[in-house]
């Protein structure tokens, strides 16, 4: 698939539209992060996104990945249909990461589908990812594992991913040069049955299609240093509204 980042965006349009959708009295009863530079590993919700992060990476840059993310994925949404144009919202999505600094590997962008998915999505994913990278497959496997113990975010879950229709899994680390990773997994699960549990569940019904987008993004801190003063305000209303379930205990 092609990503095409020629031309450029109004990062601050749809004013009236993020008002609408990350009101400040919204962001205030959900600020959910500790005070403390917390750099274990930790898992977040926002949006349908699923944020592992590995041991190290910190708060800042923690919650500089949560923002990007959902800042790009909302930003999408106001243009394209995720639901009847999905291959132009993926690219939409990654070009709004592309112009708030986000380098993508075009090389390495991945499209599947299942036209008859069995089995359990986390387990493809962590199949995928620990060919990959088998460090940031404990830390995901590790954040699952959390989320199916927290009944809340299992159901902020399925609400904000409509029952698995809309959901990304992204873990983010720093790689060999210590630049800030993210690696970006777009689903999209069409079933019949709609459950809650929707990533855990075995499926096994046979009419079950599994819609799999992925993409590499490297953080280019002086890109991303350049159009943060003008976001600021976004970008921290959407961090301080992300619902952080699991911080790994040091």
């Amino acid at each position: 698939m092609i990503i095409d980042k020629t031309g450029s965006l109004d990062l601050m349009a749809y004013s009236d539209a993020f008002d609408r959708d990350f009101a400040p009295r919204q962001t205030k009863s959900s600020r959910l992060y500790v005070a403390q530079d917390q750099q274990g590993a930790a898992g977040s919700l926002s949006g349908g996104n699923l944020i592992s992060t590995a041991r190290g990476v910190s708060r800042q840059d923690k919650r500089d990945v949560n923002s990007s993310v959902r800042y790009a994925q909302w930003y999408a949404s106001q243009q394209r249909s995720r639901d009847t144009d999905p291959q132009g919202w993926f690219s939409l999505f990654a070009v709004v990461l592309w112009d708030l600094g986000w380098e993508i590997d075009e090389r390495r962008v991945v499209e599947k589908s299942y036209s008859h998915f069995a089995g359990k999505v986390t387990q493809i994913y962590l199949n995928r990812i620990s060919g990959v990278n088998s460090q940031m497959a404990v830390v995901t496997k590790n954040m699952f594992d959390s989320l199916l113990a927290n009944s809340s975010a299992i159901w902020s879950l399925a609400t904000e991913s409509l029952r698995g229709r809309e959901f990304s899994i992204a873990p983010a680390e720093y790689d060999k040069q210590g630049k800030l990773s993210l690696d970006l997994n777009d689903f999209s699960l069409r079933a019949l049955a709609q459950r809650e549990d929707f990533l855990f569940w075995d499926w096994k019904e046979g009419n079950v299609t599994l819609t799999h987008r992925a993409a590499p993004f490297t953080l280019n801190r002086a890109r991303f240093d350049k159009v943060r003063p003008e976001l600021n305000d976004r970008l921290d209303r959407i961090a301080d509204a992300i619902f952080e379930f699991y911080s790994e205990r040091l």
